[in-house]
């Protein structure tokens, strides 16, 4: 069988503009409806990350302890503590 004036390239062009027009369409029509719930466990979560970036690394309450101390002459720590620290430390 012999077809005369057919141009191919505009016929599948056209074809492969319908398809994709019809599923891109289709796929803009589903993330319309698409939704993210995150269950109670990951809320919780949330919650405490949260509280935690709000919350002071400075205990206070320690620091002002320890400065009393420190003043007062009460605080004390011996020679080997500090030289087990300092070798702990180092390697």
């Amino acid at each position: 069988m012999i077809i005369n004036n057919v141009n191919s390239s505009n016929y599948y062009s056209n074809v492969a503009s319908t398809r994709y027009t019809n599923a891109a369409g289709y796929v803009r029509g589903v993330q319309k409806n698409d939704a993210f719930t995150p269950s109670q466990e990951a809320q919780n979560f949330s919650d405490m990350l949260n509280k935690l970036k709000n919350t002071s690394e400075i205990r206070q309450d320690k620091v002002d302890k320890l400065q009393e101390k420190i003043s007062s002459g009460q605080y004390f720590v011996s020679a080997q503590d500090i030289a087990a620290s300092l070798l702990i430390n180092r390697f």
